[in-house]
């Protein structure tokens, strides 16, 4: 065990997913007000801009709207296995942008202290937008989250396993389904990230949330292996199994389920064969013994 994993107290992770989408024009019609932006047919807005670059026409990341957020709870115990603790899914139409992001910020005051955000691509949307919304209802975040407030960068609170992943961006960013397939972790189950946006706005609710509870699941899995780089005390499919266990068992409705359980029956039939294989050749008198 390292000097690190030793000293140190059970760790704590909160996995963090947001969908969000433009829904709600008035904001953007305000800019254009102040931009004096009229309209040209068939031209675009700006000089040197592309029409769908130009933020005259196509509203950035700043007028959209969360509508769906899923947060999972992971904590760890002294043996270096992890359990999930809460798994938590806000979302239209039961909940508005307010009362997703207060659900937010209820999680986060009642975690554990030190709790770690864990997102993919966290530092270039889901935290920003989340601090866009807090602003414009005059949330305050709770006690030991204020950090929040300067972009989401922490060396020890917010680990964006997109940024971890790349150097620091310095290799060319990736999807998140890039990692998964190398890693052969399950994710995207039900719909390309791509059709999210398109499923909000047709108001296909269960299935945008369905969307972001896998991608929290997914990265939950990923932090599974890449916790393994600096903390030898658990496998990192032991920790994968207990997460995917307590999913199944936590949602079990949900469409996605028989998808991971496919992927847990195949994992632990490779393990299962490949002991078999390792008693053949380790053990020859096992077989004699068994005839």
């Amino acid at each position: 065990m390292t000097t690190e994993t030793k000293n140190r107290g059970p760790r704590s992770w909160i996995v963090l997913d947001l969908e969000s989408a433009v829904l709600d024009g008035t904001a953007h019609k305000r800019y254009q007000a102040m931009e004096r932006w009229v309209p040209a047919e068939g031209k675009p807005s700006r000089r040197g801009y592309r029409r769908s670059e130009d933020p005259l026409s196509c509203p950035r990341w700043v007028f959209q709207t969360i509508t769906t957020a899923s947060l999972m709870l992971l904590v760890e115990d002294a043996q270096g296995g992890v359990d999930v603790t809460r798994f938590v899914t806000l979302s239209a139409p039961d909940h508005d942008e307010r009362d997703v992001i207060a659900g937010i910020l209820r999680v986060l005051a009642d975690a554990p202290d030190d709790a770690e955000i864990v997102t993919w691509m966290g530092l270039a949307h889901d935290l920003p937008i989340l601090i866009n919304g807090c602003m414009r209802y005059g949330l305050t975040l709770p006690r030991g989250w204020g950090w929040l407030a300067h972009g989401g960068f922490h060396h020890t609170r917010h680990l964006d396993l997109a940024r971890a992943y790349t150097a620091g961006m310095r290799m060319k960013p990736i999807h998140l389904a890039e990692v998964l397939a190398v890693l052969d972790i399950p994710g995207k189950i039900t719909c390309p990230p791509f059709a999210v946006t398109n499923l909000i706005y047709a108001g296909g609710w269960e299935e945008v949330q369905s969307a972001c509870e896998v991608d929290v699941i997914s990265t939950a899995l990923l932090l599974a292996r890449w916790r393994r780089l600096t903390d030898p005390r658990a496998e990192a499919d032991s920790v994968e199994d207990r997460i995917l266990r307590r999913v199944i068992e936590l949602r079990a409705g949900r469409g996605y389920i028989a998808s991971l359980e496919a992927h847990r029956d195949r994992r632990f039939a490779a393990k299962r064969e490949a002991a078999a294989n390792d008693a053949h050749w380790l053990a020859p008198w096992l077989d004699r013994d068994a005839a």
